[in-house]
């Protein structure tokens, strides 16, 4: 009889866990985050009209691995919308506010109100596709894929043209590296090659050589005289440093 009870309640908590409620979890939420609408449950839901101080972030829908659970692993797949913006990818968390992405795609607007550093009217579209995401709680330490800068244009409206950076995943080798990508233009007005790295402020490190092809618009070929003297090949040194 009481082996049957305890079966019984085992059973309960079980359902009840399972089909936890989704508007149960709006306490959950970070500071200054809130979801308009809360549908489905905990392990299968979706947040409408997702927003922060910052603005919103559109739509959200969640899946939860539940064999991952069974190794003490919190483990979802997001699938974050915005009027044909989205951000997609299976996220996984950890100790220390650390968080473990893979298969992650995106396909966002870049902007001043994403990387605090750009200046204002500054945009482009950012594309991606990247196998590895490591945050450990403070900063990126492990990126692995594929990220394209997309028709940028500068905050005097200025055309720079596209560029990619490419993270190869033996670039986050070592117990103190911190992600570095290959960078090299897409056409445009601009040859560039450099090296991106993303530091511990957290905020990034752009280093290479740049030249003005001969398409290019009078006035932004001036500006990269302000550089310095150019080597035999008509290629310019550069960095640029900023923070998110």
């Amino acid at each position: 009889m009481r082996r049957a009870l305890t079966l019984a309640i085992a059973g309960f908590v079980l359902v009840l866990i399972v089909l936890l409620p989704a508007r149960w979890i709006s306490p959950l939420l970070p500071h200054g985050m809130h979801c308009q609408q809360l549908d489905g449950s905990a392990w299968h839901g979706s947040c409408s009209g997702l927003t922060t101080a910052n603005g919103a972030l559109g739509d959200l829908s969640w899946d939860v691995h539940a064999l991952q659970l069974l190794r003490g692993r919190l483990e979802l797949q997001l699938d974050l919308t915005n009027e044909g913006n989205y951000l997609r990818g299976v996220l996984g968390m950890g100790f220390g506010g650390a968080l473990h992405g893979r298969n992650v795609t995106l396909d966002l607007p870049l902007a001043s109100t994403l990387v605090s550093s750009l200046p204002a009217g500054a945009h482009a579209r950012l594309s991606g596709k990247l196998s590895r995401v490591e945050w450990n709680g403070k900063f990126l330490n492990a990126v692995e894929g594929e990220v394209d800068i997309l028709d940028f244009v500068g905050s005097q409206g200025q055309a720079f043209g596209s560029y990619q950076a490419v993270f190869a995943p033996d670039a986050n080798a070592g117990a103190v590296a911190t992600p570095t990508a290959v960078v090299h233009d897409m056409g445009g007005p601009l040859a560039l090659d450099a090296t991106l790295n993303l530091t511990r402020d957290p905020g990034y490190l752009l280093q290479g050589q740049v030249a003005a092809r001969p398409a290019a618009p009078a006035e932004l070929a001036d500006e990269l005289k302000y550089l310095g003297s150019p080597d035999a090949s008509g290629r310019r040194p550069f960095s640029l440093s900023g923070t998110f």
